[in-house]
Parts: structure tokens; C-alpha cells; sequence
């Protein structure tokens, strides 16, 4: 009984933080996916005195994708019952062409006021419109998301590391007669905190195991399923294999790490 506590309560602290890391990865990836189909809706509209190109926009817009002509002609078929027929072809001659301006990716608020200034720089442009404030409002949730999601992960994971050093630390007095006597003999680190070191890697595979075990849950729920369906994300940013992968490597670094570093206090 008091062997599985001694597991549990590392194994619980090593749960939480890759619990947190998991979840940076995956907002991460949300992020990324949001941020790419919002690009890929994202459009600037042009007003210009001459036709324009794509390649012309492109030199000054490395990031520009395409260049759309919006027809003018919804607009004047609504105004011809209003005006006159001389009155509407003297309209259509004067009216600037209208362009759709799409970019390869989603700007940054700082990006999308130099590409309004680049673009206000063209002499052939009359007016540009670049939805600066829904942009904004947008881009300045995604931010507060990820920061809060970042921000939450991170007190977690510290919490958890402490408690991790706490565990190792209550180990190293129960094997410290052991280690003690090594020591005296000359043993090197990692021979005289062999069973540390053990108890660490059986404990963060266990860990891999349990989060593994909630993520395939996770993604089998169809629940789960049908919700991000709705919110229209990528099922890709779910990937259980590479996670347990990345969440092992990552695992075994900072257990490694702590009873590299309780073992050197044990030394003084």
C-alpha cells in the first residue's frame, strides 16, 4: 500500500503537467487552424482608378494569394428602375474597379497597418477597406485565449514540478543509507541514484499511459465528435500517437532532471 502511494503521488503531479503541456499543444494547434481558415475568409477590398494585377500587388504584398474583380454590376442593376439611362451609363463609365484582395495568411494588427499603408501608397488605389476593427476584435481574442490557456498551463505545471521535487526528495530519505554508502565507496551519481532514477522512468511511462488513455477516450466520444464539428476545426489538431510521444521525451526530461537535481543535494 504505502509502495502504490509513493508511485501515485508522483504519478498525479507528472498527469497534471503533461495534462498542461497537452493542452498548450492542442490550443496551439486550434490557434493555427482558426488562424488559417480566417485568412483564408480574410479579404481586402480595393477600390482602384486603373485595373490591377495580382503581380503588381504581390511586389509590394509578398503574402498577397489572390486578386478577385467584384462586378460592379449588382450596383447598377439596383439603381437602373432609380436613374436614368444616360444618367446610369455615365455612372458606369465613372465607377472605379473593385478588387477583392486575399492574403496566404492571417494578419497581425501591427502587419494589416502596413499593408493598409503600402497599399494607400499605389497611385492607382482611391480607397481601401481592411475591416480594421472586426480584424482586431478577432485577432485580440485568439491572443487572449492562448495567453490564458498559456498562462493557466504554466501554474499548473509548476505546481506540479514541486510537488514531483517534494515526491523524489521523500525517496531519497527512504533510500538515503543506501546512497549514503555508495557514496563512501566512490559510486558515481547515476549508480548511487539508480533507483531513483528507475521509480522516475516507471512512474512518467505510467503517466504517458493515463493521458494517452484520455486522449484516445477523447477523440473516440461522439460528443466530442459532433462539437468540433460545429465550431468547423480540423480534426488533425488530435493526434494521440505524437503526442504520447512528444509528452513522453518531455516527461522523462524534467523526471530525469529532478532526480538529477535532488540527487546532487544529496551529495552535499
Amino acid at each position: 500500500m504505502n509502495s502504490l502511494k509513493n508511485h501515485l503521488a508522483l504519478i498525479i503531479p507528472l498527469v497534471a503537467l503533461l495534462f498542461a503541456l497537452e493542452s498548450i499543444l492542442l490550443m496551439h494547434r486550434t490557434l493555427n487552424d482558426y488562424e488559417s481558415k480566417l485568412g483564408n475568409n480574410y479579404a481586402i477590398i480595393l477600390a482602384a482608378s486603373k485595373e490591377l494585377t495580382l503581380e503588381e500587388i504581390k511586389n509590394k504584398i509578398p503574402e498577397s494569394k489572390s486578386l478577385n474583380t467584384i462586378d460592379s454590376k449588382i450596383i447598377l442593376d439596383n439603381l437602373e428602375k432609380n436613374i436614368s439611362p444616360a444618367n446610369l451609363a455615365l455612372l458606369k463609365n465613372s465607377l472605379p474597379f473593385f478588387y477583392s484582395l486575399n492574403l496566404n495568411s492571417y494578419p497581425s494588427s501591427s502587419r494589416l497597418e502596413a499593408i493598409n499603408e503600402t497599399l494607400q501608397s499605389l497611385d492607382n488605389i482611391l480607397r481601401i477597406e481592411t475591416f480594421t476593427k472586426s480584424h482586431s476584435q478577432i485577432y485580440q481574442l485568439l491572443l487572449i485565449i492562448n495567453g490564458s490557456i498559456l498562462i493557466f498551463s504554466s501554474l499548473i505545471a509548476l505546481i506540479s514540478i514541486l510537488l514531483m521535487f517534494k515526491q523524489i526528495e521523500i525517496w531519497k530519505f527512504q533510500h538515503l543509507e543506501r546512497m549514503e554508502i555508495m557514496t563512501l565507496l566512490g559510486a558515481p551519481l547515476w549508480m548511487r541514484s539508480q533507483i531513483l532514477f528507475r521509480l522516475a522512468c516507471l512512474d512518467t511511462l505510467m503517466a504517458v499511459i493515463i493521458v494517452g488513455a484520455g486522449l484516445w477516450y477523447v477523440t473516440q466520444n461522439p460528443t466530442f465528435l459532433i462539437f468540433m464539428q460545429e465550431l468547423n476545426l480540423n480534426p488533425k489538431i488530435f493526434s494521440p500517437i505524437t503526442d504520447c510521444i512528444i509528452l513522453l521525451f518531455v516527461g522523462l526530461a524534467i523526471s530525469l532532471v529532478s532526480v538529477w537535481i535532488v540527487s546532487l543535494q544529496a551529495k552535499d
